[in-house]
């Protein structure tokens, strides 16, 4: 919470508009409000499931998955995606402005193998490989369709990007393994990659041909999760304690702590970044459990404040922020229970609602008409 002090004087009333605004601007909470929406897995169609939302894009489709399918909603109706076939399962995990979504399909513990997909309009195209089976997902995809993620070599995994049916290796910083998360639209990729001799995993800018070790907060690891289209990344890295993660923004060489909601010591993560810069994830709050997260600015918000008074009684819990647009709607998980075995996992949506003008223009004339009132009795005191 950002905590503002005001020390009053005898200047003039400018000082009062000044307050107003400065009220205002220092103070998101107070110009924006969230409306939750479940995305109808924990009272509708899908409750119980364990379904859950990964992405958004501009248009406000989402996609993720539940126990079974790969999901897009479109508003708050769920639409389930084809597998490939003989798949059992498969995991929407990105979605572009197009409505194409890159994923991965799941062909069962015998097969131990995960394949790439990407949908077009509902139509799963099975993505190609290194060669190799084991895991090839495919986590990000961009505006021009182009996909990123992983293949397997035979050896390790690592980050590769498609353009319609041609993969390409991206390769490593040196070390043996690397994983591509996401793609903005001039092409950028970012993940993570070893080091050379394997000694750490750093944050991985690919842009062409060329990768950028992004570094850390001085631990050993750190992870690239998303890039918007300013180039700005997010992800998380390692303290220098060894122990503690804090999500982190990079603007070009610059590496910004994002801190957590419980403090130094808890862990937090970032999942998103919209062009506004506004961030999506989690924090640990004191008590250690994760609360789904925004940084807007300055601030950090603890989605959970949003959740409506029956489902916190109901216990449940916001837990991941996973993706943001560029209109502010956030999507993530929430969670009811702590046991695995037991714990229910749902999709839930909270989209950005302005404070009406009145509002900003009552705060405005309380703080106007509090200078004035202390004004006149400061005259009459020394009439």
């Amino acid at each position: 919470m950002n905590t503002v002090t005001f020390r009053l004087s005898k200047h003039k009333p400018a000082q009062a508009i000044a307050l107003a605004v400065l009220v205002l601007a220092t103070n998101p909470s107070y110009a924006t409000n969230y409306t939750f929406s479940d995305l109808g897995t924990i009272t509708g169609p899908y409750a119980g499931t364990s379904a859950v939302a990964n992405s958004i894009n501009n248009l406000g489709q989402v996609t993720g998955y539940d126990n079974v399918n790969a999901l897009v909603w479109n508003g708050d109706t769920a639409t389930p995606l084809s597998n490939l076939p003989g798949g059992l399962t498969a995991y929407g995990q990105d979605i572009n402005d197009a409505g194409q979504v890159a994923g991965i399909n799941y062909y069962g513990p015998a097969a131990d193998l995960y394949h790439p997909i990407r949908w077009d309009g509902g139509v799963a195209t099975q993505l190609d490989t290194l060669g190799f089976g084991y895991y090839n997902p495919a986590f990000g995809i961009n505006n021009h369709g182009q996909v990123v993620g992983s293949s397997y070599t035979g050896a390790a995994l690592h980050a590769v990007r498609w353009e319609s049916a041609t993969i390409s290796d991206l390769g490593t910083l040196g070390g043996t393994a690397s994983e591509a998360w996401k793609i903005n639209d001039s092409g950028q990729a970012v993940g993570y990659s070893y080091t050379t001799g394997d000694a750490s995993t750093h944050a991985t800018l690919w842009n062409g041909n060329a990768l950028t070790d992004l570094g850390t907060l001085g631990g050993t690891n750190s992870t690239a999760e998303n890039i918007n289209n300013a180039g700005q990344i997010v992800g998380w890295s390692l303290l220098p304690d060894e122990e503690t993660t804090h999500a982190v923004v990079w603007n070009g060489a610059t590496l910004t702590d994002l801190a957590a909601l419980g403090g130094t010591g808890t862990t937090s993560y970032a999942f998103d970044i919209n062009s506004s810069g506004q961030i999506a994830g989690f924090s640990e709050i004191a008590a250690g459990s994760s609360h789904a997260t925004l940084w807007d600015g300055n601030s950090l918000v603890d989605l959970n404040i949003f959740l409506p008074e029956n489902l916190i009684a109901a216990g449940w819990v916001l837990t991941l922020g996973t993706g943001i647009n560029d209109h502010g709607v956030i999507v993530g998980w929430a969670q009811q229970g702590l046991d695995p075995a037991t714990a229910l996992t749902a999709a839930f949506k909270l989209t950005p609602a302005a404070v009406p003008l009145p509002g900003a223009l009552w705060l405005f004339g309380s703080a106007l008409a509090s200078f004035i009132g202390m004004k006149r009795r400061k005259q009459e005191v020394t009439a």
